[in-house]
């Protein structure tokens, strides 16, 4: 039944595309094909793109692709083409896309749109071709769509992805109307390529200028702002998804901000978040958990590991790997038994990063056989494992042990790395082992080819002074290649308490505040030397410029306690 001026009659609509819009089922969609078909109809475009798309609706290409087939080339259009391009981009099959882009650029004269131009450069995207990316980009700038609201974002995420940051810029700063969710685009690639500060220098450029902001482009902030550990900003964020009600409608916005709080050490207000929000599961937990446990409130993420348990909400190796890190901290083996037996009972995987977890656990906790039980156990241990139980051993004194570990390592064809040589220097320092640190500190470069970096320094520094050669220690220090961090200057200051060596003690305290001028623990190290030393004067010196400053000395939490 041929249109009558290009129009079919209302009840022909009706009878066909209505249930084609409704229908949900590929047998009643097939039924009405069928009924297409026989009343002559499947060569029209109009019918013929809806039952495309009715196909497309439900996944079913090859069906979609038949429909699309029997429209004769010459009626096709750019609704059709783009009706059958949508469907093979929306299943990620980008091969097919660019081989019916330039089947429609050889047979639509009617041009380029920019619905197919999207198509075409997502097509790019997702096969990493630049190439031809350019040659479509060429393409919209001959159609004049190249500054498009969708052809636009398209591009910059087209060199974004390819890491060509200078293009995308360029193509960015050419547009001058520029929306949220171009600006997202940007703040993609630049976290893409670990340029956070570059996301927080467009998030204040987007705020001075009045632009409003999109869930998308505040997940991109909030994650940037973690990872520079900018809490203002994090903070500022969080004010705008509330002002916005974005964080209501947003899993994992909300997962991002508690993360963000937790990476900026600002636990209280993760705390805070996560008591709010109506969508906890076991990443939050977790995250939680793990903020507790790295900024040494171990008791905390006790609670709230017990809290997790009674909700039923399952942990999973992410949990029961932080948690152990609270028992380490506390040096609590009945905790860590307690969440070694529970892992066990539960069913969740030991795999490596939660057996090299258990590994540190019992180490730090003072039992040596159950560390090594665990990596016994073992299936597969890599440099990783292996470094941790030397690290085990040489935290313990057993010097001996730990360089047998290592030899075994090397024994099964592993190559060391900077960790490994972390914790066989950290061996040899616990041990006091002069010569056995320097043989290895200097075989690490040697025979290694590995560079030494603040931590081999600090193991080493550590080591002299521990063993009574302090000015060798500050020599040592003063002329490494990396410039030390306070940690190395602390352990110096910790050895010159050891060996009552006052005026040096006084000389690091003073490098140390330079460095550190409202660091309590200085103080708190110092007074320590003076009253190994017997010389009250000086301790009360030292506190009365404390209690000046407004600090407190920390008391300290007995591991006898726990529980």
């Amino acid at each position: 039944m041929p249109p009558v001026d290009g129009i079919y009659p209302r009840n022909l609509v009706k009878a066909f595309l209505s249930p084609l819009r409704r229908t949900k089922t590929l047998r009643h969609i097939q039924q009405l094909h069928a009924q297409v078909i026989v009343h002559g109809l499947e060569r029209d475009v109009h019918f013929g793109s809806s039952v495309t798309n009715a196909y497309i609706e439900l996944g079913r290409l090859a069906f979609a692709s038949g429909s699309f087939n029997r429209i004769p080339a010459e009626e096709r259009n750019r609704h059709s083409w783009n009706t059958i391009l949508s469907g093979y981009s929306k299943f990620k099959c980008y091969i097919d896309v660019l081989v019916l882009y330039s089947c429609m650029r050889r047979s639509c004269d009617d041009g380029v749109d920019s619905f197919n131009l999207v198509f075409a450069i997502k097509a790019c995207i997702g096969l990493g071709d630049l190439e031809n990316g350019k040659s479509i980009h060429g393409l919209a700038r001959k159609f004049g769509l190249e500054r498009d609201a969708y052809v636009a974002p398209s591009l910059v995420e087209m060199y974004v992805q390819s890491g060509s940051l200078e293009d995308a810029q360029k193509m960015f700063d050419e547009i001058p109307d520029r929306n949220s969710v171009l600006w997202g685009v940007l703040m993609k690639g630049y976290l893409k390529f670990s340029m956070d500060s570059e996301v927080l220098r467009v998030f204040h450029l987007m705020r001075d200028t009045g632009l409003g902001f999109d869930a998308f482009t505040l997940q991109c902030l909030v994650r940037a702002c973690g990872n520079v550990f900018a809490a203002k900003e994090g903070k500022s964020v969080h004010g705008l998804c509330v002002k916005w009600s974005w964080i209501e409608c947003s899993a994992f916005l909300q997962a991002s901000l508690l993360d963000m709080y937790v990476k900026c050490g600002l636990i209280d207000n993760a705390l805070k978040l996560f008591e709010t929000s109506v969508d906890r599961n076991v990443v939050t937990w977790s995250t939680l958990i793990s903020g507790f446990a790295k900024n040494e409130r171990a008791f905390e993420a006790f609670s709230l590991f017990r809290k997790m348990v009674a909700e039923s909400m399952r942990p999973n190796e992410f949990t029961s790997a932080n948690i152990l890190v609270s028992c380490s901290s506390l040096g609590s083996l009945r905790h860590g038994k307690s969440v070694h037996g529970y892992v066990i009972r539960t069913g969740i995987e030991m795999d490596a990063v939660n057996c090299t977890s258990f590994i540190d656990m019992y180490a730090r906790c003072g039992c040596v056989p159950m560390a090594r039980k665990v990596f016994d156990m073992m299936p597969e241990k890599n440099v990783i494992s292996w470094s941790s139980m030397i690290n085990a051993f040489g935290i313990n004194g057993l010097l001996e042990e730990a360089i047998d570990c290592f030899d075994r390592m090397k024994a099964r064809n592993l190559v060391p790395n900077c960790v490994t040589f972390v914790s066989l220097l950290s061996a040899c320092s616990h041990s006091g082992n002069v010569e056995e640190g320097w043989k290895h500190f200097e075989s690490m470069t040697r025979d290694y080819g590995i560079t030494p970096e603040e931590e081999h320094y600090a193991c080493m520094i550590d080591l002299l002074g521990r063993g009574g050669r302090l000015r060798e220690a500050m020599s040592f220090l003063e002329n490494m290649p990396v410039k030390p961090r306070a940690s190395a200057w602390k352990a110096l200051l910790g050895a010159s308490r050891i060996h009552k060596q006052v005026s040096l003690a006084e000389e690091i305290a003073e490098k140390l505040l330079s460095l550190e001028p409202d660091n309590s623990s200085v103080y708190v190290l110092l007074s320590n030397v003076y009253a190994d030393a017997g010389m009250w004067d000086m301790v009360n010196s030292v506190r009365k410029k404390m209690g000046m400053k407004g600090y407190q000395k920390p008391l300290a939490l007995s591991a006898t306690r726990v529980g």
